[in-house]
């Protein structure tokens, strides 16, 4: 049986979003991110109409401000975002069980020996696409492909909206005419260092040979070799689909000395982690804190609790007291991060003298995840969570 993966990207998925909430931002130069009149953050997202004016991810917002002044600036709707994902996946769920997350937007998925199903797995993938358009309004770019690496390759070449297939013995055929910094692993240093050398195309990594790539570049120029022959990427990975943590940070409008707000704001993101926690069925042992002072010295703490957890009052005691020993410059904070790691999968199993609290505290947060995910995250938080929470995302 032939392998079949594909890479599926949802397109510049947080704006999208944004317009399914409010259809005029079609059509319109739309970033979201951080406010450029307070000069914080950055842009998680730019619709393609912003992304003429050089806007893209990662870039500072007062610069996306400077390339594209005519552009409409939204915070995000981050609540959204989750529940958008999670309607795509349900919906990526039903033609296949092999799915590797990558993250909130993008994952690979197997779709081999699904043919007596839906013919070629190119008809399924299309299939899927098409579902997800006309129930979401949400477009999907795809890579279809032997392997991960020309898969990912290939859905970036088909955005917006559209879908590749690279046939097997055609991988490298299909990668040699792009240029290099196409190619995963070639970033802007090892960019400029092909460029010295008159590398400009796939294809030339494949004429200079794996002997001349090793002795420029040692093991890196040998890897560099094989992607560029369309060699490469391990298969979806089903053994442990678990991500290493589940955590959750945010960068306040202003620097912070405030005790009550700070820790205030502490308890908000434990329960956003929570909440990931229990969704994705795990829960964890380690409790890590994140502090960032306003001079951008940043520090993490973690401790390691007898059990494992997924419940916000345990994983806020945990931060709280963390937080209580890191804080000693009295400097104002700039971020604070939440994060939970050492994950296991969430199965119930009862204390001899803690069960029945165990128990109770499962049917709590049961509930309330149920109430979040029909009015929204905000509809239900800790009291200790609610001083100035709207600083938050």
């Amino acid at each position: 049986m032939r392998r079949w993966i594909a890479h599926i990207d949802l397109d510049a998925f947080f704006v999208s979003v944004e317009e399914v909430l409010d259809p005029s931002l079609k059509g319109k130069a739309v970033i979201v991110g951080g406010d450029p009149g307070l000069g914080r953050g950055v842009v998680a997202a730019a619709s393609y109409e912003a992304r003429k004016y050089g806007v893209h991810s990662a870039m500072p917002v007062t610069k996306a401000k400077k390339l594209c002044p005519h552009a409409i600036f939204l915070r995000g709707s981050h609540g959204y975002y989750g529940r958008a994902s999670d309607a795509v996946f349900r919906i990526v769920e039903k033609y296949t069980p092999f799915i590797e997350k990558v993250s909130i937007d993008e994952a690979y998925i197997g779709l081999s020996g699904f043919e007596r199903l839906y013919g070629h797995p190119l008809k399924a993938l299309e299939r899927m696409k098409c579902e997800i358009k006309e129930k979401l309004r949400l477009t999907i770019s795809a890579g279809l492909a032997s392997n991960r690496l020309v898969a990912k390759v290939a859905s970036a070449e088909a955005k917006p909206d559209g879908i590749i297939c690279v046939f097997h013995g055609y991988e490298g055929s299909f990668l040699a005419p792009l240029p290099i910094e196409k190619l995963p692993g070639v970033g802007e240093k090892m960019h400029e260092k092909l460029r010295l050398l008159g590398i400009r195309k796939v294809r030339d990594i494949v004429a200079i040979g794996d002997e001349l790539m090793e002795a420029a570049f040692g093991e890196i120029g040998v890897a560099l070799y094989r992607k560029a022959r369309g060699e490469g990427g391990d298969d979806i990975d089903m053994e442990d689909s678990r991500p290493k943590s589940v955590g959750h940070e945010t960068t306040f409008d202003e620097d912070s000395n405030d005790i009550n707000f700070l820790e205030s704001n502490l308890s908000y993101l434990s329960e956003k982690v929570g909440k990931r926690l229990r969704r994705k069925g795990l829960k964890g042992s380690t409790v890590t804190l994140k502090l960032r002072y306003a001079d951008f010295v940043t520090i993490t703490r973690s401790r390691t609790i007898s059990e494992a957890t997924n419940f916000d009052a345990i994983i806020f005691q945990t931060a709280r007291a963390l937080f209580g020993k890191a804080y000693t410059r009295r400097t104002r904070v700039r971020l604070l991060g939440v994060s939970v790691s050492n994950l296991t999968f969430d199965y119930l199993q009862l204390g001899l003298f803690t069960g029945s609290w165990q128990l109770k505290m499962k049917n709590l947060y049961r509930g309330i995840d149920t109430l979040r995910e029909k009015y929204g995250f905000d509809s239900l938080c800790c009291g200790s969570s609610t001083i100035m929470r709207s600083s938050l995302p």
